[in-house]
């Protein structure tokens, strides 16, 4: 899973109007509800190695941004399968949750640390925002009709 991370974030974009959207959140996000928090924080750290060191200025920070998204995707997941009505309610309800609690983090790392302007800042939480949403869609799709924690574990 770590592997399609970087793979999907290095190779793997949709151009959308000015920006691409990258779809390296997936494996992060499915490894995070299939498997629990900690192999989705796992996953979300070394998964986004290739993205971290891709960018024109490296950026350090985004690993664990991304395994915040992971393990708290897991945690919330957790907490929230058994819920009734639809299966997918609990699973985008936990990646709103996880994206909740990381994008403090990204904000300060990306505006204090790393000194983006603001709006840059606010530009890429939407974007990722849209690739949560899109990532915790296909996972529900792959979860339910491929045995993947079967597979994985």
């Amino acid at each position: 899973m770590c592997t399609a991370a970087n793979v999907l974030g290095l190779f793997f974009s949709i151009p959308i109007g000015l920006t691409k959207i990258h779809l390296m959140q997936l494996p992060i996000i499915l490894s995070g509800l299939a498997l629990g928090p900690w192999i989705g924080g796992l996953v979300g750290f070394v998964g986004a190695t290739t993205m971290a060191f891709n960018l024109p200025s490296p950026n350090l920070y985004i690993l664990p941004g991304n395994a915040i998204l992971g393990f708290f995707s897991g945690v919330f997941y957790l907490r929230l399968k058994r819920m009734r009505g639809r299966p997918i309610i609990p699973q985008v309800i936990s990646v709103l949750g996880a994206i909740i609690v990381q994008s403090p983090y990204v904000y300060v790392t990306d505006v204090y640390l790393m000194t983006m302007p603001q709006p840059v800042v606010q530009g890429i939480l939407l974007k990722l925002l849209f690739e949560d949403v899109i990532s915790v869609l296909v996972s529900h799709f792959i979860m339910f009709r491929v045995k993947i924690d079967e597979i994985l574990r």
